[in-house]
């Protein structure tokens, strides 16, 4: 017993080294910058998404600085230079929405909410500056690591304080869109040689389906099986060194865990829903959450139909909305988007909106997909689809962009994506 816990500490000690000392060759000091970042962007999201916006913004600063000075190269490839362009086309024609429909409101405010999109320019060249195939798996690692904090805290929340978890992102669909994604990147490390690595994997996979449960996140929920389509895909085609007896003991008891500290907060949803849609048959002029969506949807549906080319505007797009309403339930609805991130573009900015999101979802897979055949070129495929179905599923009922956690997110890992050859082989962090 003392020997395996003197073996962890001894990882952990070999990942700090890893993280924060990788080398001496020329360019470490940089490399030591991208590998911090990268891996507390990982660990932060579920705990404080305000830091993941500041190590964005902070990368992105950099990145312009070295770029400006001469000390960095845009050195961007073909495939480099589509994925930015697909991610620069939404910012653009939101700004573009927001000139062309007065009256202009916080116009510089909405711009800087949009930045983020413009940032693979400026921290994909900063992020090939470290060693091939290193920042991904420091960023699965980091994911299931922060995952498994979050889920402690979230656990405590729902013990002592709340009725659905929030962790630290003030929150709760935020922490569903969070957990399942990060979840599920952490599950990627199960093909990790290290031992330590394979459990923070699991660990944090079935911690971040914990958070999911725990913040009543339905749309998440429905992430789930899609994930698990894209976990059989991409392990049939690459091994794991986790023996399937240990991996079914550790998935059986997890999910019993699970299933026990969940099943309260599952079935006070449910319970929920089904009164919600009860509650559809009433003409009482009570909305609920469920109402609350049907309203906003067909509010949404009517304003396009009047304006479909140019849309009316973020900084209008709730009053666009309410106006198609009737004047009795318009003060229930205090909401600044519509739950689904397909309408909010079109309120935004017509048809191009919904076209230059549309586009912008799929950069991650155009990013991965494009990439030479290899290893590296699965893992990124997998990472993007993971990354495209949890926004695409849970923004149709919810949140998907205009939000300061949720768009830093998208965007670093994009980049991410784009950062390795797809003949890069997977290696763990630490490897002695």
């Amino acid at each position: 017993m003392a020997t395996v816990r003197t073996g962890k500490v001894n990882y952990f000690r070999q990942l700090k080294m890893a993280v924060l000392y990788p080398g001496n060759e020329a360019g470490s000091a940089l490399d030591r910058n991208n590998r911090i970042a990268v891996f507390l962007f990982a660990i932060l999201p579920g705990l404080s998404p305000n830091f993941n916006s500041f190590i964005l913004l902070a990368s992105m600063v950099w990145g312009a600085y070295c770029l400006a000075t001469g000390s960095l190269a845009l050195n961007l490839s073909k495939s480099d230079r589509l994925v930015a362009i697909g991610m620069s086309i939404y910012p653009l024609v939101m700004i573009a929405s927001i000139f062309i429909n007065p009256p202009y409101s916080e116009e510089l405010d909405w711009i800087f909410r949009l930045l983020p999109f413009f940032s693979v320019w400026l921290i994909l060249p900063r992020m090939r500056q470290s060693p091939d195939g290193s920042l991904v798996p420091l960023f699965i690692l980091g994911a299931g690591i922060g995952m498994i904090v979050t889920f402690l805290f979230s656990l405590l929340q729902i013990m002592f304080l709340m009725e659905r978890a929030e962790a630290g992102t003030s929150n709760a669909a935020l922490l569903g869109v969070i957990g399942v994604l990060f979840g599920g990147i952490a599950l990627l490390n199960v093909q990790s040689p290290r031992s330590v690595e394979q459990r923070i994997a699991i660990l944090g996979y079935a911690a971040g389906l914990g958070c999911v449960l725990l913040s009543g996140t339905r749309s998440a929920w429905l992430v789930i099986p899609v994930h698990i389509v894209i976990f059989l895909w991409y392990f049939r085609k690459h091994s794991f060194h986790l023996s399937l007896r240990s991996l079914a003991i550790t998935s059986s008891l997890l999910l019993a865990g699970l299933i026990a500290l969940g099943s309260g907060q599952v079935l006070h949803r449910i319970e929920a829903l089904q009164e919600n849609l009860t509650s559809l048959e009433r003409s009482d002029g009570e909305i609920t959450s469920i109402g609350a969506r049907f309203a906003l949807y067909k509010g949404a549906l009517s304003a396009i139909s009047k304006d479909p080319l140019t849309g009316y505007g973020p900084q209008n797009r709730m009053a666009s909305v309410l106006a198609e309403l009737p004047e009795n339930i318009r003060p229930q609805l205090p909401y600044s988007h519509v739950h689904n991130g397909f309408l909010t573009a079109g309120i935004d900015a017509g048809v191009f909106g919904i076209a230059a999101l549309s586009l912008m979802l799929l950069t991650p897979v155009i990013g991965a997909w494009r990439k030479e055949a290899g290893p590296g070129r699965d893992l990124a495929i997998a990472l993007a689809l993971l990354l495209f179905s949890s926004y695409v599923i849970t923004g149709s009922f919810g949140i998907m962009f205009n939000q300061k956690a949720l768009d830093p997110i998208f965007a670093y890992l994009v980049a991410l994506i784009c950062a390795d050859r797809g003949s890069t082989a997977f290696a763990p962090v630490v490897r002695s």
